[in-house]
């Protein structure tokens, strides 16, 4: 049976309980499906026929993929308190859940430029090497979220009947 054919078989036997153990884990289900994925991706690039992975294995790396779900997740809140305190909107605080929206809204790379940007503070020329392309095209990634922010950010304000 070649490689191909063993791991179907693993992935087929697996990749249910692996998909529960996630969800159980992870309060969003496109997310957990998104993990369990990822789980087998891993499983995939070490994948050995003559000593197939135990479900426990899977259950180990799956939660080493939550974990960095959870990481994640609290650099993005960090993210968002930093959005929230750079933001000079009218002095109001900042709903959470419109910066929120607008990180989501934006396209993958815009939103990993923003977040090289804040999380990992790192200059343009270092978001573009990270995202593998020019030093411009990455000053214009950075602009263009910043630029949906501050208008999802101004147009709250003007909604909740601020001044700019």
């Amino acid at each position: 049976m070649t490689a191909e054919a063993e791991f179907d078989k693993l992935y087929r036997a697996h990749y249910l309980p692996v998909l529960k153990y996630v969800e159980r884990r992870l309060s969003d289900a496109d997310l957990a499906q998104d993990v369990a994925a990822e789980c087998f991706i891993v499983a995939w690039r070490k994948f050995d026929p003559a000593d197939p992975f135990p479900l426990v294995w899977l259950y180990q790396t799956a939660r080493n993929l939550i974990g960095n779900t959870y990481r994640s997740r609290r650099k993005e809140q960090q993210l968002l308190a930093l959005l929230r305190s750079e933001a000079k909107v009218n002095s109001a605080p900042v709903e959470t859940a419109i910066i929120a929206e607008v990180l989501s809204d934006l396209n993958e790379k815009d939103r990993e430029a923003l977040r090289l940007t804040y999380w990992e503070q790192l200059p343009a020329a270092d978001v573009a090497v990270v995202l593998g392309c020019s030093e411009q095209a990455a000053w214009k990634r950075i602009s263009r979220a910043k630029a949906a922010l501050r208008a999802a950010l101004r147009e709250s304000s003007e909604s909740r009947g601020g001044v700019q």
